[in-house]
């Protein structure tokens, strides 16, 4: 798809530039990282504590967890998951020579 030369040589110059400035970069890092953090690790915590919660009620000699103890159950599944080969994690770095 050809963009029309008419069309965009109407369009002003200092309009052509698309500048991000530090702190607005800033914060939408800070956004993107809390979210990214919010799905993948609090939301999952606050699942599984419910679960167990609502779920372990009917058995009287199995205590209720915290938020705390979730997450240590969250970190046990996920390092299950890892050890068992079901998920992969890597970390790779390119040399710029």
């Amino acid at each position: 798809m050809r963009l029309n030369s008419k069309i965009c040589s109407e369009v002003p110059p200092e309009l052509m530039k698309f500048e991000i400035p530090p702190f607005g970069a800033a914060v939408i890092f800070t956004v993107l990282v809390m979210g990214g953090l919010g799905m993948f690790v609090l939301i999952p915590i606050a699942c599984i504590q419910w679960t167990w919660n609502a779920l372990i009620t009917q058995v009287p000699t199995v205590p209720l967890i915290n938020v705390w103890q979730a997450t240590l159950l969250y970190l046990a599944f996920a390092l299950a998951l890892y050890l068992t080969g079901w998920v992969n994690i890597e970390f790779t770095t390119e040399n710029f020579d």
